[in-house]
């Protein structure tokens, strides 16, 4: 079979060697400016004026090269895009002529060849293009899909790419709210819908942020689990990548077909950061006379964009598992290898201090990728002085008119290896007037290109005549990857037999076994799919991670009691892979009680922090689902005496109690008078602390039990209160009963209990009794009570005082009061914490903002301001005095390598190797930018509580919500009365108050490591 490929091939190459045509000095120069890893050499294959703006391409089969033009980045959106067809006329193998294929486009962000025409990406559509009389210009323009969002460019739909499993992938992620450029580009977009086909499938508004696949003859359409910026990418086995501006790789690990087993499973995040150099990594660029904008990260990955597997098999083995990522600002290309890690993977530098390509020159914008038909690795380089969005710039640089320097501009380069790749493939490939069987031997290529385009070819032909050679590949191939994309072709032309599948599933090779797992899962209904069942059965001890992995998912949709054996064994050796532990709870929607069980023996054989989160989830998905017999079980063996149950009890409790506290109602339903008897009983001086805490905090979310008993502990509360003496407890022990005692008796919502609560805040009393006083206090805290508060407070201590704070933040009309106190100095404004200081100035009431933030901000003009600390870049900075001013008065909403601050606001890694200027502006005024994706959102909710943050990931069914603090909290839709979001940066002016200038001096030096 690989031979019939290669006469197939040499059919299509003379292999004779290509000579660049000569380059103009300009172009020259700009090739002699590029350093690229050493064994290869760059060559440019066009450049201005056949193309400018140039940011996707695609080959078709056919070797007509298409190039995909944005002149409106970055606020044009008048419709200048172009679509060009390349062309060779002096049959040199290098284009030298362009036509207009398509104009009038807006912001077109990807290409790919369908049928006899192609798709383009260009927000709100998905467009068709076809050129039907054979003149080099699209005459048919037709829309695919619709309601995607219009935001910034640097976020829109883009890059569709046709993959393994037959079905057509978009890169697309939620719209990013425009402070500026609102009119350009407020655009939230609409409900994804085919336009010709209205009863089909559709989509939430804007696909709810997410990436999207969809297959245009069937009318398919589904929603991804990940999203993406710009660029995306599949590996030989299908498994997804993602990109977004410091985050430069990520796996899309849990699908969205499978999340969807189990509804009451919620899923903060279904991607893994996989690059073992973190976020923001730190990259090596070579630019002699760098521009870059004052907002822009210098020095590390900042504008990752087209991450592209490399799949061309030309460029040696040690490329088999690599991507690369565009870092436009930096003029550099990253470039990462993967290895298999559990279910998802680490990504590692393949250069320890260099890049695999940089230049030294400042235009040099790298923001795609393509591997060609010879394997070679296309760099598309949109070669602009500018390419940060004036969104985020200062305005000088926006009113300067340099945004649109180097528009008539732009090249594509060609990465090959130092022997040489020919470069004669331009419009003579001819695979369109190939044989089915011919096209079946390219599947056996090891360049992913002829696979993938011989796979498209025969899926459009609907090709019954392949399929005899489609068997035969599967049984013959030695290249493992030919067997995935026969086996998918099989299953896309309707012609997959069962011994197919088998084949797959027994290969030697852990990505076949994988994807055969994938296509059985499509057959589970057939007429052999008990028989195929069987075969993935047999695969539970693979000792493929992956295999495993996707056989858990799989043998979700198959309820027999062997399934479920089957899953209980992989779970049971996969428990400690997260990943593994959350497909597991969502192939067991309605039977979590059988894994619960199974987390249960884990923990007491192996009690780890990820079977602790295990358990957590699966007590909380049981508690928010809908099977009362379920939950019942789950409580009996909660409540039942084993040896040593504390902590995996304490455990389950506290993911029952984090579910339910979002949800109006649940727990009074589900939960038992005896269950509540039973988990007061818990409040005990003899229980451990964590099982007692755990235990609070369920019932005070379904409430207390009626009887007897309440009146007993409500005696041993008080009594332990009165004489602490008493208990047979001391030091830390001690202090959390007498804490936990205050808990309890807050839940009583009895006036009674308020001199309780006021005499624990005695001094005397220990911090953490104080704390659970003020909270208490805070349940049925009325004028008098906030009155009593603002008294005591200034003998506080810090902790106590922001606690009291608090109390006040719970209420709006409680707001008020301290609002009040603070403006009539009766209460000094420094006893607002600076997190409490950002919520209350993005409060979702409109009057109680405008009053924080006439009574909390600072109203000095903040360029004056800036212009008073400017003073502070004249110090000599104390990196170790730095990281004190860090920890007192920012990392409360924020990270910085070293220090373990809260993951809420930006990671501020990201600013070290901006100038110090830069820093200081962003500190000083704060709504000079807001980082993408960091907009301040509040939720209301129907039972009453109220969530503000950071969005951090939304589906269909779900928001996950990171509040200040850092805590992430999923929660559904259906329990959200309101969704509000802010317009201000969630970090508001002042914060300078709190930092002198040899304090903001060392604060920058730190930052920057200086």
């Amino acid at each position: 079979m690989r031979y019939v490929a290669l006469v197939c091939l040499l059919t299509i190459f003379s292999f004779q060697p290509t000579t660049p045509p000569k380059l103009s000095p300009e172009h020259q120069k700009a090739l002699e400016s590029l350093r690229v890893m050493e064994g290869f050499t760059v060559e440019m294959v066009a450049a201005e004026p056949l193309i400018a703006d140039p940011v996707a391409m695609e080959v078709d089969e056919n070797g007509d090269m298409y190039v995909v033009e944005m002149h409106g980045y970055p606020l044009d959106v008048s419709g200048s895009g172009k679509v060009k067809l390349l062309k060779d006329t002096d049959n040199d193998g290098y284009p030298d002529k362009s036509i207009i294929f398509a104009d009038k486009l807006t912001l077109p962000t990807g290409i790919m060849r369908w049928k006899n025409g192609f798709i383009v990406t260009d927000a709100p559509d998905v467009l068709y293009l076809e050129d039907t009389n054979n003149d080099g210009k699209a005459d048919i323009r037709q829309k695919m899909l619709t309601g995607f969002a219009l935001s910034n460019p640097q976020h829109n739909l883009n890059t569709p790419r046709f993959e393994l499993d037959n079905w057509i992938y978009l890169g697309h992620e939620g719209a990013v709210t425009p402070f500026v450029f609102k009119k350009e580009f407020g655009d939230k977009g609409t409900d994804i819908i085919f336009p010709d086909k209205l009863s089909a499938a559709r989509l939430a508004p804007n696909a709810n942020g997410k990436a999207v696949r969809f297959k245009p003859d069937s009318y398919e359409l589904e929603e991804l689990s990940g999203r993406t910026q710009y660029g995306h990418s599949m590996d030989a086995w299908g498994h997804h990548f993602y990109t977004s501006n410091a985050n430069h790789i990520y796996h899309e690990v849990l699908a969205n077909t499978y999340l969807r087993n189990n509804s009451a499973l919620l899923v903060p995040n279904a991607t893994q950061n996989i690059s073992d150099h973190g976020e923001a990594a730190e990259i090596y660029p070579i630019t002699e006379t760098p521009n870059h904008q004052l907002l822009t990260d210098v020095g590390v990955i900042t504008s990752s964009c087209g991450i592209t597997w490399y799949g061309g098999g030309a460029f040696g083995e040690k490329f088999n598992n690599v991507t690369f990522i565009a870092e436009p600002v930096h003029n550099l290309v990253h470039a990462d290898v993967l290895r298999d890690a559990g279910a998802s993977f680490t990504a590692s530098r393949l250069n320890e201090k260099s890049e695999f390509l940089a230049s030294k020159d400042a235009w040099f914008r790298p923001v795609n990728f393509y591997v060609g038909p010879d394997g070679a690795l296309y760099v598309i380089d949109y070669y602009r002085q500018i390419v940060e969005h004036p969104e985020w710039m200062s305005d000088e640089i926006t009113q300067s008119g340099a945004l649109y320097n180097g528009t008539d501009k732009g090249r594509i380069y060609r990465i090959v290896p130092n022997k040489g790749l020919p470069m004669n493939w331009l419009g003579k490939l001819n695979l369109s007037k190939r044989s089915s069987p011919e096209l079946v031997a390219l599947l056996d290529h090891e360049n992913s290109w002829y696979r993938r385009t011989a796979q498209r070819l025969l899926l459009h032909r609907q090709a019954k005549e392949a399929v005899p050679a489609l068997h035969a590949l599967l049984k013959k191939s030695k290249l493992p990857e030919a067997k995935a994309h026969a086996l998918w072709l099989l299953d896309g032309v309707q012609a997959i037999e069962k011994e197919d599948i088998v084949q797959a599933l027994k290969n030697e090779t852990a990505g076949v076994r994988e994807n055969g797992i994938r296509v059985a899962e499509r057959y589970l209904n057939a007429a052999f799919g008990k028989e195929l069942i069987n075969e993935l059965l047999a695969l539970q001890n693979d000792e493929n991670a992956k295999v495993r992995f996707q056989l858990l998912n799989t043998l979700g949709l198959v309820k027999t009691a062997e399934s479920e054996k089957a899953r209980l064994a992989i779970l049971q050796r996969d428990m400690h892979d997260r990943w593994a532990g959350l497909a597991g709870i969502a192939s067991f929607a309605g039977k979590e009680n059988q894994i619960f069980d199974l987390s249960i023996a884990e923990f007491t054989n192996k009690p780890t922090p990820e079977t602790s989160e295990f358990i957590a989830n699966v007590a909380a998905t049981i508690a928010g689902g809908e099977n009362k017999a379920v939950f019942s079980e789950m409580m009996q063996k909660i409540m039942s005496e084993t040896p040593n149950p504390e902590t995996w009890k304490a455990a389950a409790l506290n993911g029952i109690a984090k579910r339910w506290q979002f949800q109006k109602g649940k727990g009074t339903v589900l939960l038992s008078e005896p269950q509540k008897e039973k988990l007061l009983a818990h409040f005990s001086p003899t229980a451990s602390p964590e099982l007692c805490t755990a235990s609070l905090k369920v019932l005070e979310i379904s409430g207390l039990p009626k009887g007897k008993l309440v009146d007993e502990k409500i005696a041993q509360a008080k009594a332990a209160l009165k004489t602490p003496s008493s208990l047979a407890l001391q030091g830390s022990k001690a202090d959390a009963f007498l804490a936990q005692a205050v808990a309890f008796l807050s839940m009583l919502n009895s006036d009674e209990m308020k001199p309780i609560f006021q005499q624990a805040l005695n001094q005397k009393e220990p911090e953490a009794v104080q704390l659970a006083a003020l909270r208490a206090l805070g349940k049925t805290a009325d004028v008098q009570t906030c009155r009593f508060l603002l008294n005591e407070m200034k003998d506080f201590s810090p902790a106590l005082k922001k606690e009291a704070v608090s109390v006040f933040l719970s209420k709006p009309e409680r707001i008020n009061i301290l609002l009040k106190a603070i403006e009539t100095k009766e209460v000094e404004k420094s006893v607002v914490s600076w997190p409490q200081m950002v919520r209350l100035m993005n409060y979702y009431d409109v009057d109680i903002r405008a009053y924080a933030r006439k009574v909390l901000s600072v109203n000095e003009d903040r360029k004056a301001v800036l212009q008073k600390y400017m003073a502070a870049l004249d110090l000599k900075g104390s990196q170790p005095k730095g990281r004190a001013v860090f920890e007192n008065n920012c990392a409360t909403c924020h990270q910085i390598e070293g220090v373990k601050g809260v993951n809420f606001g930006p990671d501020l890694s990201t600013l070290r190797s901006r100038n110090a200027q830069s820093v200081l502006t962003e500190i000083i005024n704060p709504n000079n930018s807001i980082a993408d994706m960091y907009d301040f959102w509040t939720l209301e909710l129907k039972n009453g509580s109220a969530l503000a943050g950071i969005i951090a990931q939304e589906n269909t069914n779900n928001v996950s919500i990171r509040e200040m603090g850092g805590t992430l909290s999923v929660i559904q839709k259906k329990d959200i009365a309101k969704i509000q979001k802010a317009e201000q940066s969630i970090m508001p002016n002042g914060l300078e108050h709190a930092i002198s200038l040899q304090e903001m001096a060392d604060l920058i030096a730190f930052i920057k490591k200086q």
